[in-house]
């Protein structure tokens, strides 16, 4: 029988994208993202049985007293580890169901299949080690906005920093967008972003490399940033250098409780929030120059 191992513990939802960004560099099978209640959320990661998970253990503590330093805040809940068969480890594929992320865009993991409805466009997203799964509210958000802005104005351009699976590279391809760039500093989210923009598209466009955002090059229609909120502050100066004239800037990856940090600190390199959206505990923020 097969098995696989799952860390599994409690975190403050303002730092669960960061550590699960982690664990994804720790080269986790999968990250899950579970309810949040009073505040704290539910993270468990899988490993296959021969990792080294004293290891995997150790970064990982380690990491949870670095965020502990920088903030009095942030609280962790005890971690738990165990090995589990393959009938429970194959459950998450039961709980990953066939989503309609937009008005037009449906995602689908690769063991179901969907008959597109009227106007519906599928793509198909393999779920492991990067993020984008199109289940996140996160995600939604910024599906919703690619889909109204290549509607309301046409986008001949599109940046996703931190493209992690693809999924919104490859959003944007397909609602027609030529010309789509997308970064990741994590080397195995673009290699998965790589295999799944073969699994959907051939579009010539279409670009992904791993690298920061001082490494691309040019102005784009529109920027997305599916990513944590101390990420897009820090790269705030960046991204507006790189936003065309006209251009927006869509800010996810923020919880509601961060929303008034996001906007001030957008708001100190001259941008301005001209739109916002909220899904659960999240919340979507467009700024123009």
């Amino acid at each position: 029988m097969s098995k696989c191992m799952r860390l599994s513990f409690t975190v403050s939802e303002r730092v669960s994208g960061m550590v699960s960004d982690f664990l994804l560099g720790l080269e986790a099978s999968g990250v899950a993202e579970d309810e949040v209640v009073d505040g704290e959320l539910m993270i468990k990661a899988y490993y296959p049985v021969g990792a080294d998970i004293t290891y995997i253990v150790t970064a990982l503590r380690n990491y949870m007293a670095f965020l502990e330093d920088g903030s009095n805040d942030i609280e962790f809940g005890d971690l738990k580890i165990e090995e589990i068969d393959n009938s429970t480890w194959e459950f998450w594929k039961n709980e990953l169901k066939t989503v309609k992320a937009g008005r037009v865009i449906v995602i689908r993991p690769p063991w179901e299949e969907h008959n597109p409805g009227k106007g519906e466009i599928v793509i198909e997203i393999n779920p492991s080690r990067a993020f984008g799964t199109g289940h996140h509210e996160t995600t939604k958000l910024c599906i919703g906005y690619i889909e109204d802005f290549v509607e309301q104005n046409g986008v001949g351009s599109m940046l996703d920093v931190g493209c992690g699976s693809g999924i919104l590279s490859i959003t944007a391809a397909k609602l027609g967008i030529n010309t789509v760039v997308g970064f990741d500093i994590d080397p195995v989210a673009v290699d998965e972003a790589g295999e799944n923009i073969e699994r959907n598209t051939t579009h010539e466009g279409l670009y992904v490399f791993t690298g920061t955002i001082e490494e691309v090059e040019g102005a784009f229609d529109l920027i997305v940033a599916n990513v944590n909120v101390v990420a897009i502050l820090l790269m705030k100066d960046e991204i507006k250098k790189r936003l065309a004239s006209g251009g927006k800037f869509v800010a996810s990856g923020i919880p509601v409780t961060r929303r008034d940090e996001a906007v001030s600190g957008l708001a100190k390199t001259g941008l301005r929030l001209s739109e916002e959206r909220r899904d659960g505990d999240w919340v979507g923020l467009v700024f123009e120059l």
